[in-house]
């Protein structure tokens, strides 16, 4: 039974960790979006889903859906033999007539067929400078004499400065600026080429314009952005290189002025609201050993101008890095720059960073200046070199940023380099430390122009220093390799081992659980020189309940491009904290000690399992989540598929489940595992055991799922909740899964009280704009389908197996709240939208044409303490609603266990003494429980007596049966002061006292 698991297993990890950072919020475009089609061969098995696509999007307000890339560029990319430049492509970008909530819709967008992804616009900034102006170099501290020494540089290699524009008018940038030969109108370039060697330089455009020119912008000086204003002759308004960008003589001004939103470009990328790049560009190119100014650290590598946002509206916006970053590979940048960042992964932003390494591009980005143990995207990308900041002491620079995904530091305090005019200043920030690695990268370029993207990053930070022994422990594993060392890296040949997969199995070969002896099987791939003789070990970054039986193992020897397999036994016990993602650093090291290099890798699957034992492929997780344990990202698990069949044999459907999750009601307070309010996931529910699969001889079903969690809560005491799943794969039932909650009150004094539990679901059935649902009274059904003649969509519900409190049908696109019962979740799912959900009876079940969620509850209940409940719920599709109908009956006459009747249930457990427990609360201020357990029938008297022996109360004088009882004393009418409770019975007398404070 085995082979119908469908196990998850490990994406890996390398460079990054896929966390947000708290460095800065995520900041995007409010109308636009950015979306992936499958590829055409894909897009034409699924009929009409681009067609479908388009139609909602124009729904939610679409004016103009457009491919991301203009005609020209797209042409180029047809013309590469790469899939990643056919896969850039199928990128299209959307644009509102409105402002739209971009994150939810994207991820709506995201589960429609013919979709790879969907996401936001995403907005970057330039990293803040801080205040810090230590005014120490970084050619000493990083060995660029020596560097030097090997090498000058080629002005053949050039940096692209990816930033605010840059002022290449400065005299220590102005004969170092990247000229795009096929812009230089034919007519001058044999006047301009004065030495006529064939290439057209920044030195000679200046000359010629200053010999010829005239003083085309009027500012009373003849410079090279002379060349690019009305009347120059270097200006002819045709795209004479054909590559989709009129007279990028000098590169491209991507945001000249205007909004986020409506930008308007040109060709100049000169800066005018901030001296950032110029800056940059200093650091990294600047004119060296001219007995003036400063020297960059690529000393004769040349730079290309790329202005990316920096306008003088909004100085510090980067809206067009990615856009830039293309720019600069499609122009034949060896080393891109961004010294800026922000929150938020993107797929797109990933897609163009791996092709831009594929093309031969290295992209090197700053951390970020926030302090942060995470970094800013694009630092936080694979194929990225990260860069934070050290002083010259060793120590990290107060302001950078750092993490287990860092790969390199170097100084980035009071740097000198050029600004406005011909003026130089100082900044200080990891933007600032980034073009010192690319410098360092151009030369490496230099030296060996064969190599890949890849082998320069590997080689550069594998050179590095370490600087852990001047750090404090907080650092520990998130320095990266180091600081930068410029001679080591270009004197030296190191190895470049890369992960390129990571499965965490057990000993069957099916996914790790918890207490099960596994392994890790890592794949790896070498992308630097030859190695011989690499020793890995592997070591945990979390806490306890990670054991490693075996931590180092022998790598063969690997020449260039060669892969490998290495494996690592290992066990996750109950002791791991199930709010953490295991985490391992696996370090690399050959025997002479010459080569050393570390990944990361991440088991992300282990609190969600995938249940596939029948026609439904589903998931739940050990947090109350159900289909996906990140739903706004489609992470962690795959919704709800169903499985049809086609031409005799099953096909997987297409998910239909956008969230779904557990939301329990306890006194009035939610707990939950669903959407909030501003896009976030409630997390209520603290993991005890992980969601795991049996199918063994003792399973009750066809294949058994399990997990348990406690409520996170202060007002009551931890009560847990226990999972149970159940899959069957007869005729009857094969198209379900049910569903038990077993809800248990730990406490020993208080109940719980009005006590709902029910599930949350938001489908998405094909066209998710065009949902409706049916209710079927005889039934007591809901049920949910695309509404459209033309639909081949299977129809789905979740039916309750006990007694109902709701059945409630919701449209998520209605704009706020028009009444108690009709509100919408684009503007998230409030608690008391919540409360309604829980016990709205059956008072609203249709809606129509829509986007749909629905919920199923049942309550309510009174917990005795020590007591429990046990409610169910069955998923279930059908291709038509009769089939759909006998499904769920079929469920409830056969499900295998019983639910609870609402109202008051008792523990289960008689007293084995007669006991009087302290009150609760105590002190207290007006009312408090008591309980007591007699052991056998009696009469008895439960008096309570002032501390005079006076006589309060007699709260019970009668004839009690052997149990556990409780009884409300309210004290309200008395005084503060200490009571007494006296328990008599026919065989005992207890006496406890008790303090009222008011």
């Amino acid at each position: 039974m085995a082979n119908r698991i469908l196990f998850g297993l490990l994406l890996l990890t390398f460079w990054i960790l896929p966390v947000f950072s708290n460095a800065q919020q995520a900041n995007y475009v409010s109308n636009k979006l950015l979306i992936k089609y499958e590829t055409s061969q894909r897009l034409k098995l699924q009929s009409n889903s681009k067609a479908e696509v388009e139609r909602f999007l124009r729904s939610a307000g679409a004016q103009n859906i457009k491919p991301l890339f203009d005609l020209t560029q797209r042409q180029q990319l047809r013309q590469k033999r790469s899939t990643r430049a056919q896969a850039l492509l199928q990128i299209h970008e959307i644009i509102f007539s409105r402002d739209i909530d971009p994150l939810r819709l994207a991820a709506k967008v995201e589960r429609m067929p013919g979709i790879a992804y969907a996401e936001p616009k995403y907005m970057r900034k330039l990293h803040l400078t801080p205040n810090d102006s230590t005014l120490e170099k970084f050619i000493d501290f990083h060995n660029f004499p020596e560097a030097w020494d090997l090498t000058t540089g080629n002005p053949e290699v050039t940096i692209a400065v990816v930033d605010g524009g840059v002022g290449y008018t400065h005299p220590e940038l102005d004969d170092k600026l990247w000229i795009n030969q096929d812009e230089v109108p034919a007519t001058l370039r044999s006047q301009v080429d004065q030495d006529g060697d064939g290439t057209t330089t920044s030195t000679e455009i200046r000359q010629y314009l200053q010999q010829n020119g005239e003083d085309y912008d009027g500012d009373g000086n003849i410079n090279l952005d002379d060349a690019l204003h009305p009347g120059s002759p270097f200006i002819n308004q045709i795209d004479d290189d054909q590559n989709g960008f009129s007279d990028d003589l000098f590169g491209w001004d991507f945001w000249a002025s205007g909004s986020g939103g409506q930008v308007t470009t040109d060709n100049n990328p000169i800066h005018d609201g901030i001296d950032h790049g110029t800056h940059v560009a200093g650091i990294a190119a600047a004119e060296t050993n001219n007995n003036a100014g400063i020297a960059g650290s690529g000393f004769d590598s040349r730079y290309m101008a790329i202005k990316a946002g920096g306008t003088q509206a909004d100085p510090r916006s980067i809206g067009f890095g990615f856009e830039g970053i293309l720019y600069a590979v499609e122009q034949g940048a060896d080393i891109i720059n961004c010294s800026w960042g922000g929150n938020g992964f993107s797929q797109v932003e990933q897609d163009i960073i791996n092709y831009a390494t594929e093309q031969g591009a290295v992209i090197i980005s700053s951390a970020g200046n926030e302090a942060a143990s995470q970094l800013s995207y694009p630092a936080g990308y694979s194929n990225v070199l990260s860069v934070g900041s050290v002083d010259t002491n060793n120590g990290v620079a107060s302001y950078s940023n750092y993490g287990y995904n860092l790969d390199i530091l170097t100084t980035g305090s009071g740097i000198l380099s050029t600004t406005y005019g011909k003026s130089l200043t100082t900044k200080s920030g990891t933007s600032m430390a980034a073009p010192v690695v690319s410098g360092a990268a151009a030369l490496l370029k230099a030296i060996h122009p064969n190599w890949s993207a890849e082998r320069i990053a590997q080689q550069i930070r594998t050179s590095a220093v370490s600087i852990d022994n001047a750090n404090t422990e907080i650092y520990t594993h998130k320095l990266g390799l180091g600081k930068l060392d410029a001679f080591e890296a270009l004197n030296t040949n190191k190895p470049g081992l890369k992960v390129t997969d990571a499965r965490f199995v057990n000993s069957e070969g099916s996914k790790l659980q918890l207490n099960q002896s596994g392994m890790v099987d890592i794949s790896i791939v070498n992308v630097g020189a030859s190695a011989s003789g690499i020793q890995a070990s592997l070591q945990s970054l979390t806490n306890n309940g990670i054991e490693l039986s075996t931590s180092t193992a022998s790598i063969p020897s690997l020449a260039t491009g060669d892969s490998a397999k290495i494996t690592f036994d290992l066990t996750i016990n109950e002791g791991f904290n199930f709010r953490e993602i295991p985490t391992f650093r696996l370090e690399v090291q050959n025997t002479n000690g010459t080569y050393t290099d570390f990944s990361i890798i991440q088991y992300d699957q282990l609190l969600f399992d995938i249940i596939d034992a029948n026609r439904v492929k589903t998931s739940f997780g050990a947090d109350g989540t159900i289909g996906f344990t990140h739903p706004l990202d489609g992470q962690g698990g795959v919704g709800f598929i169903p499985k049809i069949p086609v031409n005799g044999r099953l096909q997987e459907g297409n998910n239909m489940l956008f969230e779904g999750g557990l939301m329990v009601e306890i006194n009035g307070q939610i707990y939950d595992a669903v959407r909030a309010e501003e896009n976030q996931l409630s997390r209520d529910f603290i993991p005890l055991e992980i969601f795991t699969t049996n199918d063994g001889a003792d399973a009750v079903s066809d294949l058994d799922g399990h997990a348990s969690f406690a409520i996170q809560s202060d007002s009551i005491q931890r009560a847990r909740l226990d999972l149970h799943t159940y899959s069957y794969n007869n005729p009857q039932l094969r198209n379900t899964v049910l569903v038990k909650y077993t809800l248990r009150n730990p406490s020993s004094f208080l109940s719980l009280e009005d006590v709902y539990i029910g599930l949350f679901n938001d489908w998405d059935i094909g066209n998710s704009a065009n949902n409706s649902t049916t209710f079927i009274g005889s039934d007591s059904l809901l049920y949910l389908s695309e509404d459209s003649p033309s639909s081949n969509e299977p129809i789905v519900a979740v039916g309750h197996l006990g007694p109902v409190s709701s059945i409630f049908a919701i449209d998520n696109a209605i704009e706020g709240s028009q009444d108690s019962l009709t509100f919408g979740l684009y503007d998230g799912f409030t608690e008391a939208e919540k409360r309604v959900a829980l016990k709205a009876q059956k008072q609203k079940t249709t809606i129509q044409q829509t986007d749909a969620s629905a919920v199923v509850a049942s309550g309510p209940y009174t917990l005795a303490p020590g007591a429990e409940v046990t409610v169910g719920f069955v998923y279930a599709f059908g291709e038509n609603p009769n089939q759909l109908r006998d499904q769920i009956a079929q469920a409830r006459s056969q499900k295998p266990f019983a639910v609870s009747a609402t109202g008051l249930n008792e523990a289960d457990t008689s007293p084995t003494e007669t006991k009087l427990f302290q009150n609760y609360p105590n002190p207290f201020r007006s009312k408090t429980q008591i309980r007591f357990n007699l052991d056998e029938a009696s009469h008895v008297t439960l008096t309570i007596y002032d501390v005079l022996g006076r006589k309060v109360q007699v709260l019970r004088n009668e004839e009690m049966e052997a149990n556990a009882h409780f009884v409300t004393f309210d004290a309200s009418g008395l005084s503060s002061g200490v009571y007494f409770i006296r328990l008599k019975t026919e065989f005992d007398m207890q006496t406890i006292p008790m303090t009222l404070i008011k």
